[in-house]
This record gives structure tokens, C-alpha cells and sequence, in this order.
């Protein structure tokens, strides 16, 4: 009798252990919530405004995104329409990296954006160098 009613009890208890929450118990150190990783800042284009807006009157020199293909994808990528005039365009080098600014239009009618990208820039890496946004005069 005695044993019965200590397996009774043992059932009783355990069931309630389980039916109970434990609540929030620390697993152990938890150093990843004080983790961050901060990106670096994308660097500035090295044109003056005066310089970015001269492209806007000279025929685009594309370099190696002169293929309409190519220089489509390069837009997706940086999340453009297919549809985006490209109003101006040059090589260049960007802290030793070589790539080609392409010129398009802004947010607003009154500016511009000079995006410096990879000359392998395509629609799933571009290769962004650099950036800036111009005010049209």
C-alpha cells in the first residue's frame, strides 16, 4: 500500500512539473545579443558636383557595361527599372578599384545620382563603389 501511494504521489508531482511553465531560465551566457556588425560606410565619390554634372553634356563612355544587356541587369541591381535613362556615364577609380560612374535621375526633378559601380556589376552583385546625389543647377 505504501509503495502504491509513492508512485501516486511521483505521478502526481511529475504531472504538475510538467503542466507548470518554468518560466524564463537563463540558459547561459547569451554574449550574441550584445553582438553588432556595422557595416562600412560606402565611400565618396571622388568627382566634384561641377565634374558629375559635365557628364550630363558628353555621350556616355560606358567602359565595360556598353552592353545594353549587361548595363540593364547592373540597373536591377541597384534597383532600377529596366526603363532608366542613364544620363551620363565614364570610368574611374575608387580607392584603387576601377569601375564606371553611371549618372541617372534623382528622387526629385532637381537632382541627380552618380553611382560608381564594378565593371562586373550585374543584377545580383554591383559592386557599388561609391555614391552621391548632385543638385541639377
Amino acid at each position: 500500500m505504501a509503495g502504491s501511494a509513492a508512485a501516486l504521489l511521483a505521478i502526481g508531482l511529475g504531472t504538475a512539473a510538467l503542466i507548470r511553465s518554468p518560466g524564463d531560465t537563463p540558459s547561459g551566457p547569451r554574449s550574441f545579443d550584445a553582438i553588432t556588425v556595422a557595416s562600412e560606410p560606402t565611400p565618396a565619390l571622388p568627382l566634384t558636383e561641377s565634374e558629375v554634372l559635365e557628364l550630363l553634356d558628353r555621350s556616355p563612355e560606358y567602359g565595360a557595361l556598353a552592353d545594353p544587356g549587361r548595363r540593364t541587369g547592373c540597373l536591377a541591381g541597384l534597383g532600377y527599372p529596366a526603363s532608366t535613362r542613364v544620363l551620363g556615364a565614364r570610368g574611374i577609380t575608387v580607392n584603387g578599384h576601377p569601375g564606371v560612374v553611371l549618372v541617372l535621375p534623382g528622387d526629385s526633378a532637381g537632382t541627380i545620382v552618380a553611382l560608381a559601380v564594378a565593371p562586373t556589376c550585374n543584377s545580383a552583385d554591383t559592386g557599388l563603389l561609391a555614391d552621391t546625389t548632385v543638385r541639377r543647377p
